[in-house]
């Protein structure tokens, strides 16, 4: 049990580092999201070989198939909003507003996998919605929420629907190599469809010698999401799907440190506001968040 619980937060180390590159990429490299999906896809596949060293993969049977198929269009529908929010608040909110979904997460798993919780697991739940609504709300008063709020919203109904289904096809597949390959490979694939639309594709194309530039940064971050993908499908194999979420909540945190150390240690800026008033408020909220975590997991 252990084991699972230690994968699931690697997870959230290795996508938590991921995301503050692709912030950065977003931001600074690719203006348009469709563009930057293309190029964030294109090496989806390369790392996979290395899965291979831990075990072998098996033909799913149709059904399964065709779940793998709606993983990976989910994995390419939800960086649209993702990335779009990445342009408008701080890199560990938006990270934080992953747990908007969690709130459909209970009933979820209840309908697909018959899972049912206990009352401090829906208050561990509640705590860690709460929490990331309040860290998108601009300054003390109350004022409407901002439209990051909105796309990560949908963003995270998306990747909440995605857990769920992950869980599902895991039990009926029976083998998380299949989960780890089979939807990294067809997502890939489905970006190249950006090039049948003559505004899309003339960007990608505009864009390509920047992707050049940066190959090495697109390299990192594709062996960083591997290795998180190989650690939270190997961590929900052995726990349940309220657990493995409530866990990788705590990206955030890991986010806002490596923003601070390398601001102080390195004088490198993100897309971080960690001024004194900022960092309080984040750190009551992240706290807030641990301990949605931990009542969640201890159910």
């Amino acid at each position: 049990m252990m084991i699972f619980l230690i994968a699931s937060l690697l997870s959230a180390v290795f996508f938590g580092v991921a995301v503050l590159i692709e912030s950065q990429l977003s931001n600074r490299t690719f203006k348009h999201p469709t563009t930057m999906i293309f190029y964030i896809s294109l090496m989806n596949a390369v790392f996979l070989p290395l899965v291979l060293f831990v075990g072998l993969p098996t033909i799913p049977s149709v059904w399964a198939f065709g779940c793998y198929v709606i993983l990976a269009a989910i994995d390419v529908v939800y960086l649209y909003p993702f990335y779009m929010s990445m342009k408008v608040i701080d890199t560990s909110i938006v990270a934080a507003l992953f747990s908007l979904g969690k709130i459909t997460i209970p009933f979820m798993t209840f309908l697909l996998l018959g899972e049912k919780l206990f009352l401090e697991q829906y208050i561990g739940f509640a705590i860690i919605v709460l929490a990331s609504v309040a860290l998108s709300i601009k300054g003390n008063r109350v004022p409407k929420l901002n439209k990051a709020f909105w796309y990560m919203l949908f963003a995270s109904f998306l990747r909440a629907f995605y857990v769920v289904l992950e869980k599902y096809v895991l039990e009926i597949d029976d083998n998380w190599i299949n989960m780890v390959i089979y939807p990294s490979v067809i997502s890939g694939l489905m970006p190249f469809a950006f090039l049948l639309f003559a505004k899309w594709r003339k960007d990608i194309v505009k864009n390509f010698p920047p992707y050049v530039h940066q190959f090495g940064v697109f390299a990192i971050n594709e062996f960083l999401c591997f290795i998180g993908g190989v650690c939270v499908v190997y961590g929900l194999s052995g726990i349940s799907a309220v657990v493995s979420t409530a866990i990788t909540s705590t990206q955030p945190i890991f986010m806002l440190a490596i923003s601070y150390f390398l601001l102080k240690k390195y004088g490198i800026p993100l897309k971080e506001k960690i001024s004194v008033q900022e960092l309080e408020k984040k750190l009551f909220c992240f706290v807030l968040i641990i301990l949605g975590v931990i009542l969640v997991t201890a159910g």
